[in-house]
């Protein structure tokens, strides 16, 4: 497996975090202290203990940004490792030309007293010859590669190069073949159209020992590879590029022969259709083996379809897990996890979710696992409001409960389920589910059965059960304010509802008789009309002597 990095530059961006650190760590020192002053001068201070885990939450959110921060450059850096066949159509042939300009290519033990560049040039111009109609470039590679002719038709051009090769068309120093053959692969356009051959003319001697690795790249690009040999095994006497050094330099057939069946091997791993071949320039047919490709694709004109392989680009995965360790730095700084249900909807019915989240986690065996996913499932159902696919797989949850023996998924299933009749307005139902929670369920849910019985005991006008519900579900957790509210509204009810019951027991008792009854009522009629006329007088007096008084 190869693993590479398109921008390496991208990491100088991990240097923003030292200042970044620095400045956070500046700031959070002197929150931190004013957070314990106003502890110690508010005692009774009611965010007492989530001040106190102020400290905890900083350094969390401040870990999970720097990672956040760390992973977004992986990801933009461009990492891939991995790699996967991709079906290219190729029409034509696109022809790199490859010279090993290194001045171990001046020794003369060619054929006919030529140096090994001589010959290689006219080797090169006799296979142009018979190249009609395929695009072809020059590259040039000693200590380093660069492309002298790109990619083109004029043969010309590509002829009084070839005519004028040597070692000095170079500065650089060594032979780097790997640079060369990196070079050639880069002078192909990547949307072309044409099948690609590079074909290297040299004497194998190369200083860096880059040549692997490129020809590896180039069976995963789709770019089959010729090593066309010139010179002789037998050590020759050169001048290096000092014009005084003398070096012995031959033909290195053998390392050629032995890249090319690893790299052929690479690529029968991969299931590249392309290969790695060694050829000797001065076998006969040796050009033919390099022509009987072209004039294959040229007879037929057909389209040829080769596998290229593609390495797998893994930003995505740097990405979501950025964005994921960003939102959790909120969540562990301003998620309240004492009173969470402040964040949600009335009725506190997203308690699902998080039940849901719950069962996800503590499912470490087999059995636990499909219980977790369909309760998960059901309560995406729910908070959807598809209420009836919610019911239906919560209780297939509470069956294979019952059958596993999960008494803490069974008392999950029992809760959620009660919360979804709760929205439908079943309460009855809702009231059998949570009655069936028993008290070893966890504290949370047990707080939330507890809550939510009050809750529907009080709507239906029971406030005795509501009064008991609300006391049972802060003996469960003392700290809940919406539990101690709802405690004193369902007392205050109580009360109301027993004064009421108290007075209409007391009516029935006074017994009058219908006589005294009509007789009383003619009195304070008259009492009343007496009355009215006094007021009448008294208020024509006033008004007498309102605008003087006003």
């Amino acid at each position: 497996m190869i693993f590479s990095c398109e921008r390496p530059y991208a990491f100088y961006g991990l240097i923003l975090l030292i200042p970044a650190l620095f400045i956070a760590i500046k700031k959070y020192r002197l929150i931190i202290v004013q957070s314990r002053k106003l502890i110690a001068v508010a005692a009774n201070l009611p965010e007492k203990k989530r001040i106190k885990n102020l400290p905890r939450a900083i350094i969390l959110r401040t870990i999970f940004r720097v990672l956040a921060w760390c992973l977004f450059v992986f990801a933009y850096a461009g990492f891939s490792w991995g790699s996967y066949e991709v079906p290219v159509q190729r029409i034509g042939n696109a022809v790199s030309f490859v010279f090993d300009i290194s001045y171990s290519m001046n020794a003369d033990d060619a054929p006919g007293g030529l140096t090994r560049l001589q010959a290689a040039a006219n080797y090169a111009d006799m296979l142009l010859q018979r190249m009609d109609e395929t695009l072809v470039s020059v590259t040039l590679a000693k200590g380093d590669g660069i492309v002298a002719v790109p990619l083109t038709e004029d043969v010309a051009a590509v002829q009084s190069l070839i005519s004028a090769l040597s070692p000095t068309l170079m500065s650089a120093s060594g032979s780097s073949l790997g640079k060369g053959v990196q070079a050639a692969v880069q002078s192909f356009p990547s949307n072309a159209a044409q099948a690609r051959h590079i074909w290297v003319f040299t004497d194998g001697d190369e200083t860096d020992g880059g040549l692997s690795s490129v020809l590896d790249s180039c069976m995963k690009y789709g770019i089959s590879v010729s090593l066309v040999g010139f010179g002789t095994e037998r050590e020759v006497e050169v001048l290096a590029g000092d014009g005084k050094t003398k070096v012995m330099t031959a033909l290195r057939s053998d390392k050629m022969k032995k890249l090319a069946i690893q790299s052929s091997q690479y690529a029968h791993n991969l299931g590249a259709s392309t290969s790695v071949e060694y050829i000797d320039a001065t076998e006969v047919g040796s050009a033919l083996e390099l022509l009987k490709v072209l004039q294959k694709s040229k007879s037929d004109g057909s389209l040829s379809v080769l596998y290229e392989m593609v390495p797998v680009e893994r930003h995505t995965v740097f990405l979501l897990f950025a964005i994921l360790f960003f939102a959790i730095s909120f969540i562990v700084s301003e998620f309240d996890f004492e009173n969470y249900r402040k964040l949600f909807h009335k009725k506190h019915l997203s308690a699902v979710l998080l039940c849901a989240g719950i069962m996800l986690l503590s499912s470490c065996a087999n059995k636990y696992a499909a219980n977790s996913r369909e309760i998960l499932t059901s309560s995406w159902a729910w908070y959807q409001k598809n209420y009836n696919r919610a019911t239906a797989g919560f209780l297939r949850v509470k069956e294979l409960a019952q059958q596993n023996e999960d008494m803490l998924t069974l008392q999950h299933a029992q809760y959620n389920l009660a919360v979804t009749y709760i929205v439908q307005n079943e309460y009855d139902a809702a009231l059998s589910c949570l009655s069936n929670i028993t008290r070893d369920a966890p504290e949370q849910v047990l707080y939330a059965a507890y809550y939510n019985y009050g809750v529907v005991a009080y709507n239906k006008g029971d406030y005795n059960m509501a009064v008991d519900c609300f006391r049972n579900a802060l003996k469960v957790d003392g700290t809940k304010i919406k539990a101690k509210e709802n405690l004193e509204i369902a007392r205050h009810q109580q009360i109301v509802k027993e004064t009421h019951l108290t007075e209409n027991e007391l009516i029935p008792t006074v017994q009058r008789d219908n006589g005294a009854s009509m007789m009383e009522s003619v009195i304070f009629q008259r009492i009343r009309e007496n009355d009215q006329k006094q007021w009448k007088n008294s208020e024509q007096t006033d008004t007498a002597g309102s605008s003087e008084d006003y």
